[in-house]
Parts: structure tokens; C-alpha cells; sequence
């Protein structure tokens, strides 16, 4: 995965969002306007393993969390095309629930 700035637009059967992340040193951290994304990536030989997690940092309840819950942890599987990488997997609160993402590289 290339280092650098990337907008997420994300989605479940409940809703979607969007935001940023910052991707360096196997590290991710990003959000949007109630949202803090903190995780960490490996790419592998079968694609690319994320482990994030979401912290409210904005306590407006009309920014809702997309899964009923203010923090969740996320394991993702991607694959990498050029500048966009595509995401999905589950929520460990709510493992039935499938979670999507395109994460689209805007900047080094």
C-alpha cells in the first residue's frame, strides 16, 4: 500500500461515511467531523490486513456511528489498484454485519 493521504468512502447495510487517513509506516490514522480512525496495516501476500478501530471525538449526538456503537473495531482484507484500494470485512462487535471501503490516494 502507498504511503500518503487517502479519502475513505465507506459503507454498511446501516448507512455510509466518508473521511480521510494518513497511511505511513504500517500505521493509519485519519477521520472525519465525529470520528477518530486509528489502525495499523501488513501488506501479505493474499492483499492487505487492516485492524482500525473508531473513538468518538465529537460529541454531537446528530453525527451518528455507522455501526450503534461509538467504538468499533474493524479487520478489513484489500486489494490495491493503482491509486484506489478496496476494502471489506467485519466489525469485531458485530461480526455479521459486511463492511466496505474504497480508500482513494489524494496526496503523498
Amino acid at each position: 500500500m502507498q504511503e500518503g493521504l487517502y479519502k475513505v468512502e465507506f459503507h454498511t447495510v446501516h448507512g455510509t461515511g466518508s473521511g480521510v487517513i494518513y497511511v505511513v509506516n504500517g500505521k493509519l490514522r485519519g477521520g472525519n467531523s465525529a470520528f477518530a480512525f486509528i489502525g495499523n496495516y501488513a501488506d501479505k501476500s493474499d492483499g492487505i490486513h487492516v485492524k482500525i478501530s473508531t473513538q468518538r471525538h465529537n460529541p454531537d449526538p446528530a453525527f451518528k456511528p455507522l455501526f450503534g456503537t461509538d467504538m468499533i473495531t474493524l479487520t478489513l482484507k484489500g486489494t490495491a489498484n493503482g491509486d484506489m484500494v478496496d476494502f471489506e470485512g467485519t466489525a469485531l462487535q458485530l461480526p455479521g454485519v459486511t463492511f466496505k471501503a474504497v480508500l482513494t490516494r489524494i496526496s503523498d
